[in-house]
């Protein structure tokens, strides 16, 4: 296994630098090119069944076009996977394009809608009748109120099981809709993001290959949720219902979100950074003997089942250089970690800190894990990335249990809201001096009440 390891690692490094360099085009220009033949193909055969029977000499070419097509992608890629998103559609993480107007390419994105579903993936070649029966079935009338598992039925009885429906995905612009609300929509969104994060890992578990789609969707939409929005007490707040590895996933990424937005990142590069974020830790959903890959392994395991995923580009790239780096020190003699690397290995540990254990309760209260991490600044962390996180969080992060000079205990609710009140969050009183519970829910702002006293700390 270590010499797989190694040779990985080279040829990440041989990838890196020809994707910096630009050279990793060619790949991409072939993909694009069988790609968008394989989307057009398939969208011809849609559109040719509104008005021809599906055994209609027609289609022979067409059909034939697109069983060619779909093997030579499958073999270039691995499993490939349709994602339409409003009027754009995908190829794996390739935009394809159509020269006509919008409208003509309904039909593909019109039948999956129907069917509540916005993107299919092949994870095998298909037969001539296979295709058949799938533009048949795509075509035909939905079935029933849950319309997307109808299908997928069907697809099974068809032995079309290789072929996989997904929900529709939506990608909301920042702006287009007002920030009321958004509270409970990232609420919501952290909350159903449980499953999916649960049902890939639990796949690549099992040695199939990764479809990091979802995972950008979810992303993208906590992204555009928490816009105006203090993600790290929604998430705080929302997590309690969630089993605590989605926990410590959801709340990894929601943390390097806000370095990542800190630090200038475009929404595209945040994607991406959440996209690694979700993965920095696949490689504990790996067995060996039976029992989950220790810590010590847990690296190359996430790496060596990403690299399943064929192909290179950036995107792949910086999600294999954070799992393999995302615990390595800004000193490390191997050299300094990649940017996501650095930023998820701050989010890593802050929230291993201060991760409620049950029977014991967090490793150290909010404020004291900052001051650690700020000790080991410039050693373990990227002291820039470090201020940043700080910045946001402020002296007393989100969590944060204190004691007020008039009693009344509180926990932080809210991080840093303007420069002037760096120190003063928002909280939430959870005990009256006479140490009773407030009868409903009372918020205070500490910019204006008692000083704190006290911050409350794990008791050993």
């Amino acid at each position: 296994m270590t010499d797989n390891i190694m040779q990985a690692q080279e040829q990440i490094a041989v990838t890196l630098a020809r994707a910096r360099s630009e050279e990793d085009r060619e790949l991409l220009n072939r993909v694009r090119e069988v790609g968008g033949q394989v989307v057009h193909i398939f969208h011809g055969l849609l559109r040719m069944a509104r008005i021809h029977a599906p055994h209609n000499t027609a289609f022979d070419g067409p059909v034939r076009d697109f069983e060619n097509g779909l093997s030579n992608l499958i073999d270039l890629l691995g499993p490939a996977y349709i994602l339409c998103a409003e009027d754009q559609v995908f190829l794996n993480d390739v935009r394809i394009r159509f020269e006509f107007v919008v409208d003509e390419s309904s039909p593909l994105i019109s039948d999956l809608l129907r069917h509540n579903a916005g993107g299919i993936t092949f994870n095998e070649p298909l037969s001539g009748p296979e295709i058949r029966n799938l533009v048949q079935l795509i075509a035909g009338t939905p079935g029933g109120r849950q319309p997307r598992t109808t299908l997928q039925l069907r697809l099974a009885a068809e032995g079309l099981s290789s072929v996989q429906l997904h929900p529709p995905f939506r990608f909301r612009m920042s702006g287009s809709e007002d920030d009321a609300g958004l509270s409970d929509e990232f609420r919501e969104l952290y909350l159903s993001a449980a499953r999916p994060v649960a049902d890939i890992f639990a796949a690549m578990g099992a040695s199939r290959l990764p479809n990091p789609l979802p995972i950008r969707r979810m992303v993208n939409q906590m992204i555009d949720a928490g816009m105006s929005q203090d993600i790290a007490t929604l998430a705080r707040e929302g997590e309690q219902q969630l089993p605590p590895f989605s926990r410590h996933t959801l709340m990894v990424t929601s943390l390097s979100l806000i370095i990542g937005r800190e630090a200038g990142l475009p929404d595209s590069s945040l994607a991406d950074l959440g996209v690694s974020a979700m993965f920095h830790d696949v490689g504990f959903c790996m067995r060996e003997e039976g029992f989950s890959v220790p810590f010590a392994r847990h690296t190359q395991a996430g790496l060596k089942i990403l690299l399943l995923q064929r192909g290179f580009h950036r995107a792949k790239v910086r999600r294999l250089l954070t799992v393999l780096q995302h615990h390595r020190g800004l000193e490390d003699p191997r050299g300094v970690p990649a940017l996501y690397s650095r930023i998820v290995h701050i989010a890593d540990d802050y929230d291993i800190l201060t991760r409620y254990r049950p029977g014991k309760g967090p490793a150290l209260s909010a404020p004291d894990a900052v001051a650690r991490m700020a000790a080991m600044a410039g050693k373990l962390y990227d002291p820039l990335l470090l201020q940043l996180f700080i910045n946001a969080l402020g002296p007393l992060p989100p969590g944060s249990i204190a004691t007020l000079e008039d009693g009344r205990v509180v926990i932080v609710i809210s991080a840093v809201r303007s420069p002037e009140t760096f120190d003063k969050p928002l909280a939430r009183v959870v005990r009256l001096p006479d140490g009773s519970t407030p009868a409903g829910e009372l918020v205070v702002d500490l910019a204006h009440a008692p000083r704190v006293v006290k911050v409350h700390r794990p008791a050993g």
